[in-house]
């Protein structure tokens, strides 16, 4: 569609500009007031070594040409509560946005979600995400999701006469073109506990998800009658501990640590053209590898929470995301990020209808999140407004 201005803050243009994220995962246990932490196991350590290896080697190895370019409107984003944060959420991913920013966390879902965001991007482009997510037990839980960007009523015009443009032969307008890029992505997800023994009749929890994303994309231009299909996949992961040591006489809280990983577009995502050429124009998405890091304190004293998130992504180079989220009441939220070098900021608001006061009741009680996005941008600021419902 259409190209950036800059590369080193890349203008959105009036396709989206691009987004990643990925953080360092380096988390180190907190110490609990009783023993002191334990170490990582050797296969986490493990882990976490390759995938600095594989963050170091994608870093040196950038996108060439127009390629890196290829799929702009994959990197927008979705959901305003992630938008708030700084486009921070690979390590997170606990909501049914998790299909977007690392499939791996739909492996922690338990409920039904259902997401709507719509927005219009510096008065030009109509920014569309719908997504459903279903959890069916220990088989895993499943996702649909569409993801449109469109530009409506682009005026085609055409000169009165052959020749020269001047006073007496001026352009007019004979119709109206749409350009629409849409993304259909199928996701899974599943998590797999583990309890690593800590000594002292302890143990500490482990939490995996691992899960994938194909995704089917679809572009058009109408008036010109040019269309293009591909077909692409994404594979991550996120590694998190669990809240608490249990063992002994009562269980000792501790801060949760989380690492995720996600590769997109892990072998290269092909969108071909109808063109007229032969063969026909092809777009190449690169590979892109995100690593983030989070940790989640719980505050009960004052019964609220502080949320704090660190990615990265190699697409384009080093390019770093921060978000924080303090939860007051788990009624509402507060947000705060940086996205590049730009500055973001958010606020939600969770209204629960329980019919109920038996746990089972309130565990299947429908859950409303209103969420909010401030983006700010050298083009301009946009707003996110995003929707979401849990039972």
């Amino acid at each position: 569609m259409f190209r950036r201005k800059s590369t080193g803050q890349r203008a959105k243009s009036i396709e989206p500009r691009v987004r990643g994220e990925e953080a360092r995962g380096r988390g180190s246990e907190v110490a609990s007031p009783r023993s002191p932490a334990p170490p990582l196991p050797r296969f986490l350590t493990h882990s976490i070594a390759l995938c600095s290896m594989l963050f170091a080697l994608l870093t040196c190895l950038p996108a060439s040409g127009a390629e890196k370019y290829a799929g702009e409107f994959l990197s927008l984003g979705v959901g305003a509560r992630p938008l708030g944060m700084g486009g921070s959420f690979v390590a997170i991913a606990d909501d049914a946005t998790a299909t977007y920013w690392n499939p791996a966390g739909l492996g922690g879902l338990s409920r039904t979600e259902i997401t709507f965001m719509h927005s219009s991007l510096f008065g030009l482009d109509s920014y569309d995400f719908l997504n459903c997510v279903q959890p069916l037990g220990e088989v895993g839980t499943f996702g649909l999701s569409w993801i449109r960007l469109g530009i409506d009523d682009i005026p085609m015009t055409a000169l009165k006469s052959f020749g020269n443009m001047s006073a007496s032969n001026r352009p007019y307008i004979y119709g109206y073109m749409q350009n629409t890029e849409n993304a259909f992505m199928l996701s899974y997800g599943r998590r797999f506990r583990v309890d690593i023994p800590t000594g002292l009749s302890r143990s500490r929890g482990i939490d995996l998800q691992i899960g994938g994303n194909t995704k089917f994309l679809y572009n058009s231009v109408s008036g010109v009658e040019r269309n293009a299909i591909g077909l692409g996949g994404d594979i991550g992961l996120i590694w998190k501990t669990s809240p608490r040591v249990r063992g002994g006489d009562d269980d000792t809280k501790t801060g949760d640590i989380s690492l995720g990983i996600v590769i997109q577009d892990f072998f290269k995502t092909r969108i071909i053209w109808n063109t007229t050429s032969s063969p026909s124009h092809t777009d190449i998405i690169p590979p892109n590898l995100k690593i983030g890091a989070a940790y989640l304190r719980q505050l009960s004293s004052i019964a609220s929470q502080v949320l704090l998130s660190m990615d990265a992504d190699t697409r384009y180079g080093l390019e770093m995301h921060y978000g924080v989220e303090y939860v007051l009441g788990d009624v509402l939220s507060l947000r705060v990020g940086i996205q590049e070098r730009n500055l973001t900021a958010g606020a939600g608001l969770h209204v629960a209808f329980v019919r109920g006061k038996s746990s089972v009741e309130t565990r299947h009680a429908v859950s409303l999140l209103v969420d909010y996005a401030f983006l700010s941008h050298e083009l301009g600021n946009t707003h996110r407004i995003s929707l979401m419902t849990k039972f």
